[in-house]
């Protein structure tokens, strides 16, 4: 099952600070995908189209965030750039058991599906 959340200013924030999302986020399940994005994105747009709809045995956490639509959009796009050097849209982190094991960006399905190993 996929399950939708949204990562909350705080969250972001203490990232920004830290270097990396929290336990909370990376630990809250033993698969977890962070996705990174803009609004705008056309490559966003094709991802969101499939992404929360798939369908998995396995129990997974996808957390979004929305970055240009937040009053720190500034301060993480240059964090994002400059500590992750990521300088495209979607970005996408995924842990296991709590830590880092690949970064994306744009994919298709099938390779996320490979990826999170559903």
């Amino acid at each position: 099952m996929i399950n939708k959340h949204e990562i909350t200013g705080e969250q972001a924030k203490l990232a920004m600070k830290s270097g990396e999302f929290d336990n909370d986020v990376v630990s809250s399940k033993k698969i977890v995908a962070v996705i990174m994005t803009q609004d705008w994105c056309p490559q966003w747009a094709n991802m969101r189209s499939w992404i929360y709809d798939m369908q998995t045995e396995k129990d997974i956490d996808i957390y979004e965030l929305i970055y240009n639509k937040t009053d720190y959009f500034r301060d993480f796009m240059s964090f994002k750039e400059s500590k992750w050097k990521n300088y495209e849209i979607p970005y996408l982190r995924y842990y296991k058991d709590g830590k880092l094991y690949k970064e994306t960006n744009y994919i298709g399905k099938r390779e996320f599906i490979n990826i999170i190993g559903a």
